[in-house]
């Protein structure tokens, strides 16, 4: 249910049952995983190939986006049309469900986009550690889940409302327990660094829409997963 929901993996037979509707909030460490294997696999193979650099930048940049959908960045430029339109909160609840795109949501997106090329280019250039790859997208999605277990959704309606409905400290604990493992596995592989960036990252902001719009919901995640995974970007570049 969570890669059908999450990503654009082929998935054939799910069973829709609202019962397990918690478990696509646990397993969301281990989609962000997969994603993350294939980026640095497929990273890794074209360091070798002899095409020019934008052209692989280009590349690398788009597959995050391809594996999830846009999904993620879909809530990301929503939520800049909602929280820098300075609106009340009623008006920015209105903007985060209207479907036009608004000018803080074209800003938001070349920012993102300038910040991403550039980030990415300088990785390939000086030949960072590419495995941060994997481990960014893991701790985006897992901090941002418990983000979603611990905070009040901004609406009773929507997919944020259904999951939290039987989520607990119990599923709370699980995902704290799968982030510790993957932090140990990542730690051993030398980029423990880059995790603790992405998880400051994505707590910044997770209490900067939380403020701003007075709990959570799904555009909220994809501005929580998309802030502190290109923030993660931007210091593996630096670092």
């Amino acid at each position: 249910m969570a890669f059908s929901m999450y990503t654009t993996i082929p998935i054939s037979n799910v069973k829709w049952d609202e019962k397990n509707f918690p478990y696509i909030i646990v397993s969301l460490p281990f989609v962000g995983f997969i994603i993350g294997l294939i980026w640095f696999l497929t990273a890794s193979i074209f360091t070798i190939l002899s095409i020019p650099h934008s052209i692989k930048t280009i590349i690398i940049c788009l597959i995050p986006l391809f594996l999830s959908g846009c999904i993620h960045i879909d809530g990301y430029m929503d939520t800049c049309d909602a929280i820098f339109s300075r609106a009340s909160l009623e008006k920015k609840y209105k903007i985060l469900k209207d479907s036009h795109v608004g000018a803080f949501a074209v800003i938001g997106i070349l920012i993102l986009a300038f910040l991403a090329y550039f980030s990415i280019y300088e990785i390939l250039e000086f030949e960072k550690n590419l495995v941060s790859l994997i481990f960014i997208p893991i701790f985006s999605r897992g901090v941002t889940s418990l983000f979603i277990i611990k905070t009040n959704a901004t609406s009773k309606e929507g997919f944020i409302a259904s999951f939290k409905r039987n989520l607990d400290n119990n599923h709370f604990f699980i995902i704290l327990l799968i982030l510790i493992v993957f932090f140990t596995l990542g730690y051993f592989l030398g980029v423990a660094k880059i995790i603790i960036i992405d998880i400051i990252a994505c707590i910044i902001f997770a209490r900067f829409c939380i403020k701003n719009l007075n709990g959570i919901s799904g555009d909220l995640c994809g501005f929580i997963i998309t802030t502190g995974s290109i923030t993660a970007i931007v210091f593996l570049a630096i670092l």
